[in-house]
């Protein structure tokens, strides 16, 4: 009996319309301003000797609405179809992460 023939498989390639969601990357810069903002109020609040003014409160103030209304944004993104989700994904870890920071400086702070 002869040997079954090999069945070689036809190589073929999938093309995928995934892309970049610009609500993430809307989200993503809206983490990386209120890091930006934190780290900045820091600094210039030990400049000053610890004396903030209301201008650092402000800063706080839209630094918590930033990540709240990033945060909503990331979500609002991984529920997009065909999207890259890796971008989404760590702004809303971002957006976690300034939170506990910004509430940690004004507990603290307090």
């Amino acid at each position: 009996m002869p040997r079954p023939k090999r069945i070689h498989k036809k190589k073929s390639f999938m093309f995928t319309s995934r892309h970049h969601s610009f609500i993430g990357g809307l989200s993503m810069v809206l983490a990386g301003s209120s890091l930006l903002g934190l780290i900045l109020s820091i600094i210039l609040s030990y400049i000053h000797g610890g004396e903030a003014g209301a201008k650092f409160g402000a800063v706080g103030l839209f630094g918590i609405l930033e990540n709240i209304t990033g945060g909503i944004a990331a979500i609002i993104s991984l529920r997009e179809r065909d999207i890259y989700t890796w971008l989404p994904r760590l702004a809303m870890a971002l957006h976690i992460l300034g939170l506990l920071l910004w509430g940690l400086l004004m507990a603290w702070g307090a």
